[in-house]
């Protein structure tokens, strides 16, 4: 079994993306249908509110996300 994998240690931020249309809304935030720049990939991004996390004291659950 062989995998084809490329690493790549660049950073990555928000920049790097072309958004679309909000696909979701939660409660700390919205999912973003995105093209990243560079690849023509489509994917999806999760933008939260810092504020609204801690407000709500659920920084350990939104880490235990990530």
């Amino acid at each position: 079994m062989s995998c084809n994998i490329e690493l790549n240690y660049d950073k990555v931020t928000k920049l790097n993306f072309k958004p679309f249309y909000v696909i979701g809304k939660g409660g700390f935030g919205k999912v973003w249908k995105v093209e990243m720049k560079k690849t023509g990939k489509i994917y999806a991004m999760k933008e939260m509110f810092k504020t609204k996390i801690i407000n709500k004291k659920s920084i350990n659950s939104v880490m235990n996300e990530r």
